[in-house]
This record gives C-alpha cells, sequence and structure tokens, in this order.
C-alpha cells in the first residue's frame, strides 16, 4: 500500500496499517513548511497584524492541523494568553484534537470534513456583522470564506505555512513505486493526488490500482486524471480511510 500523506502526518495511520498486517510504501506527495521570511514577506506581513487584532475577531477557524501548528505558534508569538471571547472552529476531528493537544477547544465539523461540512453547523449560518478569521496555508479553496462573506460576515485569511510539491528524485522515485508495485494507493487531497499523477507516465500501472481519495470531490479529480478504481472515503481522517480500505478488502475477498 502507498501512503502519500506529507511527512509527519503519516504516522498513525501507517501504524494502523502495520497493526492489520499491510505491507507499506510512504512516499510523501506533499511538502508543509513555514512561510519564508523573504519570499513571503507581504503575506507575513498581513498574517501579523490580523493576529495583533485577534481579540476583535468574533470567530476563528483552523482549517488543518498543519494550521494548527504553525497558526498557534505565531498567535502566541504575540498572546501569550489567547482571547477568550472567540468560538473557535475546526475542520474535523483531527484538526480539532490539535488545538486539544494546546489548550483549545474547537467546534469541529462532522461527516465529510470539509468546508461545506462546517458552513453547514448552525453558528455559521448567521455571522452578519461579524469579523472571522481563517487560519490557513498559503493559497488553497475559497469556499469557506466565500460562503462566509456571502453570509455578511468579514473575513480575514491568517496564512501561515506553505503546501509545496515534494523535491524527488523522478528516477528513484519511479524505480520505488515499480519495485514496491502497491495495490492500493492512499491520498489525503486534490493536491497530493495532482503531485503525484505529475510523476506517472500515461499507461503507468497506478492508474489501475485502488485509489483511495477523501471525499467526491478529490474522486472527481481523479476520474479526470484517468484513475480506474477510484475508493472515496468519508473524509480525510485516518478512521474514514481505513473503513474505505476495508470496502476494498470486502470487495477482493468475495
Amino acid at each position: 500500500m502507498l501512503v502519500t500523506r506529507p511527512a509527519g502526518r503519516a504516522d498513525e495511520l501507517l501504524t494502523r496499517l502495520h497493526e492489520q498486517g499491510a505491507d507499506t510504501l510512504h512516499i510523501p506527495f506533499l511538502d508543509i513548511a513555514a512561510l519564508n521570511p523573504e519570499e513571503d514577506a507581504v503575506t507575513l506581513q498581513a498574517s501579523r497584524q490580523c493576529v495583533l487584532e485577534l481579540d476583535r475577531y468574533q470567530k476563528l477557524i483552523f482549517i488543518s492541523a498543519n494550521a494548527v501548528d504553525y497558526g498557534v505558534d505565531l498567535v502566541e508569538q504575540f498572546w501569550p494568553q489567547w482571547p477568550i471571547a472567540q468560538t473557535i472552529y475546526a475542520i474535523g476531528r483531527a484538526t480539532a484534537g490539535a488545538l486539544a493537544a494546546k489548550g483549545l477547544h474547537a467546534v469541529a465539523a462532522e461527516g465529510s470534513m470539509d468546508s461545506e461540512s462546517l458552513l453547514a453547523h448552525a453558528d455559521l449560518r448567521q455571522v452578519a456583522g461579524q469579523r472571522v478569521a481563517i487560519f490557513r496555508g498559503l493559497g488553497g479553496r475559497e469556499t469557506l470564506a466565500s460562503v462566509l462573506t456571502e453570509r455578511g460576515a468579514r473575513v480575514d485569511y491568517i496564512e501561515c505555512y506553505r503546501r509545496s510539491a515534494p523535491r524527488l528524485d523522478v528516477d528513484e522515485t519511479l524505480r520505488r513505486l515499480d519495485a514496491f508495485a502497491p495495490q492500493v494507493v492512499v491520498v489525503n487531497s486534490g493536491e497530493t493526488l495532482q503531485h503525484l499523477s505529475k510523476l506517472l507516465a500515461p499507461g503507468h500501472d497506478l492508474f489501475q490500482r485502488y485509489l483511495v481519495v477523501p471525499g467526491a470531490r478529490v474522486a472527481a479529480l481523479a476520474a479526470n486524471l484517468g484513475y480506474a478504481k477510484t475508493i472515496p472515503a468519508d473524509n480525510a481522517g485516518t478512521a474514514a480511510t481505513l473503513a474505505a480500505l476495508q470496502t476494498i478488502m470486502t470487495a477482493t475477498d468475495s
């Protein structure tokens, strides 16, 4: 089984897979890193300004565990004690868990654990006149901010890290993939899937393997890229991924 999660974000899944007897190959197809003070100076300044005004926001949203790691670190550079007036929201239980580990309680999106699920929460339906800060990486989907703005909120991004394609030795990576010959590939985002796909020549065996993706949106992307056996999990979490893998095992055993 090929696991493509970023370094430091795959340990739980790999452990659970090993406990179930699976052979795994972990090659991260997405890099997560802090913003560069020189290249990202404008973004960093804007994010810092929002953090300085953090007590003026009614709602804070963290879109991922990475946003928690980098965002909380940024906030605590300026606020040794967090403001107490805001409600904190997390997209998914893993993100909520990362916040809890830092002593911060969050309301979490359920179900597909994406922007749409969080937007369905009752607290975010009536936000007219409120200020909302979204902690995220550089760039990304605009759905959350767009809908909240349509509902009358003033939305600012606190961008605190960047995602990028990993610097891989293409020949060596392809050699490892071909030698391992995974029967199942697990990806946790559309961006990860695109980085993997760019490495593969048309007709590569991986396009015919089972591909586990987080939800219908990434499943549609996979179909457009030419993957033949896409299995959408309910979300990108470990439990949902394992449940999707179980459906593959059931299908192959029957």
